[in-house]
């Protein structure tokens, strides 16, 4: 049985630990920082979505006495560029990285802050983020553990796109004209009037960027009693009245205008521009005695096609 002595040298033994065990969990359980900045400001030299060479700036004054090794500065997400340490006040010199969508200030030698000092940090060669939008930013001093000393939130800044994209609609559009709808023509085989021809101006105007052809087509120039048809001299159109032979009907044709395409012979290869084409087709018929008496129809028929 132990004595009333060991009994007490025991008891302050245990009693001299549990001081010390109480001593360190208190030291373990000290409170965290947990102030809040004021007068947190951000601003950037520019806010054009996707602008390069940006400056951001950001000032605070501390809550809260603390040894400041970094200083964190969210930003948005998309935000690039090579950051480069501008002016500081209220730190001590240091290094500034971008990664994970915050600005790292580490201090080279961490500083004492006390409370209510006003701190800037800015940062030059960002480049924003190319997604427009209003932001505000994160700011936070932090110890070496890191564990934050203070934080808060600053005002919003609204980035705008850098460019206008515009889409304009340039509708199709073709005009075409006939200054003769129809034509009347009177001839005979005596060598008075064996040869006439009629004038046909048409006028094309259109914005086809690959151009446009234009097609003339006939049913005949024919009569139903008795059934002839006056042959024609070619199968398209000719390339001058001179060169029809002494009977027959065909058409020659003479371009004028063409648009910056450059008009070739019937087809052009480019818009017409502010000028229509004007195209004029000369009807010719002769006639000698193998041609029947009698009136003769036909029907001539214009296709512009364009190309857009």
């Amino acid at each position: 049985m132990a004595s009333s002595g060991q009994k007490r040298r025991w008891l302050r033994r245990s009693l001299g630990g549990g001081l010390l065990a109480t001593a360190a969990l208190a030291i373990l359980a000290a409170p965290a920082f947990a102030g809040t900045l004021t007068n947190v400001n951000w601003t950037v030299s520019n806010s054009q979505t996707g602008k390069t060479a940006v400056t951001y700036a950001f000032s605070f004054k501390t809550a809260t006495t603390g040894i400041v090794k970094t200083v964190t500065m969210a930003v948005p997400a998309g935000t690039a560029g090579t950051p480069v340490v501008g002016s500081v006040y209220g730190l001590g010199a240091g290094t500034v990285a971008l990664a994970a969508n915050t600005l790292t200030y580490t201090v080279t030698t961490p500083v004492s802050v006390a409370a209510n000092i006003p701190i800037y940090v800015s940062v030059t060669g960002m480049t924003n983020s190319s997604t427009a939008g209003s932001r505000t930013s994160l700011a936070a001093t932090n110890t070496s553990v890191p564990a934050v000393i203070d934080s808060g939130t600053s005002q919003s800044i609204m980035f705008g796109s850098s460019s206008t994209t515009a889409q304009v609609s340039v509708g199709r559009t073709l005009t075409f004209t006939n200054d003769t709808p129809s034509f009347t023509m009177s001839l005979d085989p005596t060598g008075l009037s064996t040869n006439q021809t009629q004038p046909v101006v048409l006028t094309v105007q259109t914005n086809a960027s690959g151009g446009y052809s234009l097609a003339a087509s006939d049913t005949g120039l024919s009569m139903t009693g008795p059934a002839f048809t006056i042959p024609g001299v070619t199968a398209g159109p000719g390339t001058g009245v001179a060169s029809f032979p002494s009977s027959g009907f065909g058409v020659s044709a003479v371009l004028s205008g063409g648009g910056p395409g450059g008009a070739n012979f019937l087809t052009t290869t480019g818009p017409t521009g502010a000028t229509a084409d004007t195209l004029t087709l000369t009807n010719q018929v002769n006639v000698d005695y193998t041609m029947p008496a009698g009136t003769y129809n036909d029907t001539i028929t214009y296709v512009v096609t364009p190309t857009y």
